[in-house]
């Protein structure tokens, strides 16, 4: 238990720096070259199975997040890491809570059923963005107490 709580301090010290923030941007702005969005995409379970009806029925629109979304949360997570960086940590710490949580209400499922078609890229980004969500969103919250 304490081996944890190390990492979860440690990673909290992190967040008074633009690194983790920096991460996530990258990898927001990598997603359209790395894991590109599918219009039609063909999962797993529809190879094996014969029933077209309820394939159709099921699909998803996109795997993960679009091209769009990851350019504008990516670019809104390189905007929260220079408002870090410029040394106004409490600010930096909202804007990046606040823009973390939103891309997990935007893309966070659509990350998860795109396991079902066998990309683990959108699941990767959402659960750092999830991380950096929780870990700048306590920095704000707790200002100085902490």
């Amino acid at each position: 238990m304490v081996e944890m709580e190390s990492v979860w301090e440690n990673w909290y010290k992190y967040t008074g720096t633009p690194y983790p923030a920096v991460l996530n941007s990258v990898l927001l702005l990598a997603t359209p070259r790395v894991s590109p969005a599918t219009e039609s995409p063909v999962s797993v379970v529809q190879r094996a199975s014969s029933s077209r009806l309820l394939n159709v029925l099921s699909k998803p629109k996109y795997l993960g997040p679009s091209n769009r979304t990851a350019v504008l949360f990516g670019a809104a997570q390189a905007l929260g890491a220079w408002i870090i960086y410029d040394g106004d940590i409490e600010s930096g710490s909202g804007f990046l809570a606040a823009w973390s949580t939103l891309y997990l209400i935007v893309g966070g499922r659509g990350s998860l059923k795109a396991l079902r078609y066998g990309k683990a890229w959108p699941l990767l980004v959402s659960s750092v963005t999830g991380a950096n969500a929780f870990m700048y969103g306590r920095r704000f919250i707790a200002g100085g107490f902490t």
